[in-house]
């Protein structure tokens, strides 16, 4: 497995989502708190991710944000268990639900 890094803030609902997922999965990662408020962001971050949004990953192949993105790209190149159900409708459910629900806080 490549190293993975969670950049999040504590009271980020979104980044909490990923935490739950990345401990269904089973996954070691390093976890890295930032400040609530997207200005008090390090410029270090800010390098990293331009957007200075959260939650946000690193591996040794990809760098990406959006929990919800994070959540497949976890489902897809991790074993472990699935985050989704295994018939196609179920997968079909939990991605409209998302859309409807999964998008609005971070």
């Amino acid at each position: 497995m490549s190293n993975l890094i969670l950049y999040g803030a504590p009271t980020s609902s979104c980044s909490f989502r990923v935490r739950i997922a990345l401990a269904l999965k089973g996954l070691r990662y390093e976890d890295v708190c930032l400040p609530t408020t997207n200005a008090r962001r390090a410029e270090e971050f800010t390098q990293l991710n331009p957007q200075r949004l959260v939650p946000f990953i690193v591996t040794d192949i990809v760098k990406l944000g959006q929990s919800i993105a994070i959540m497949e790209y976890l489902e897809e190149t991790w074993a472990g268990s699935p985050l989704l159900p295994t018939d196609a409708a179920g997968r079909a459910r939990v991605r409209a639900w998302t859309t409807t629900h999964g998008r609005s806080t971070g």
